[in-house]
């Protein structure tokens, strides 16, 4: 299960007090279940279900203040990545992943400007991360190879994962070796976000 970061300071925002219990309930149930770019499946039906009431998306939307935009299908939470990530000019691999997401969606450039320069990217920026975490790699293995090797890389290059174990917790490489999930990764795959071949061995996040 993914843990995230939580405002306590929401108590004093004043659009976060003014919701009545049933939004507020409604808000924490989208923090909850976005992914970890921010994105949440579109459901009304569950969203009801989940939270015990019986509102329509336009008076979800129109109440949350700019705060859920509908992208296609899909909710995308602008907020969550500001407050979730200091920034998304880094090489961690949550950070690639949660980038790669941004661009598999198209919202890259939906990010508000007033985010700052660290939450701005364009194509460079996003190759350059992508090396950066190939790079290590490729120290990683070279670094494995040298303690006898775990016959994990191909020419130097870590392996993609080529499908799941039945009880989706561990991805599975071309020559039989399994890596188990970490929290984000499987809830990404939870939301049928993640495929096998965007696993790479040595990066769990």
């Amino acid at each position: 299960m993914a843990k995230r970061l939580t405002d306590s300071e929401k108590w004093k925002d004043d659009w976060y007090i003014s919701l009545s219990n049933d939004y507020k309930i409604v808000w924490q149930w989208l923090l909850d279940n976005c992914s970890h770019c921010g994105l949440c499946k579109r459901s009304m039906g569950l969203l009801n279900m989940m939270c015990k009431i019986n509102i329509s998306e336009k008076d979800m939307v129109g109440t949350m203040d700019s705060r859920v935009l509908i992208i296609n299908d899909y909710w995308f939470i602008p907020k969550f990545i500001k407050f979730q990530y200091t920034t998304l000019l880094s090489g961690k691999p949550v950070i690639i992943s949660v980038v790669k997401e941004l661009f598999k969606y198209n919202l890259i450039g939906i990010i508000p400007e007033s985010f700052g320069n660290d939450y701005i990217i364009i194509s460079k920026s996003f190759d350059n991360h992508c090396q950066m975490i190939k790079d290590k790699d490729k120290d990683k293995d070279k670094d494995k190879d040298r303690k006898g090797g775990m016959g994990g890389s191909q020419n130097g290059k870590p392996q993609k994962g080529e499908k799941f174990d039945l009880k989706k917790e561990f991805v599975i490489f071309p020559d039989g070796s399994k890596q188990k999930l970490g929290d984000d990764q499987l809830h990404a795959l939870h939301r049928n976000t993640l495929r096998p071949d965007e696993v790479f061995q040595g990066i769990v996040y």
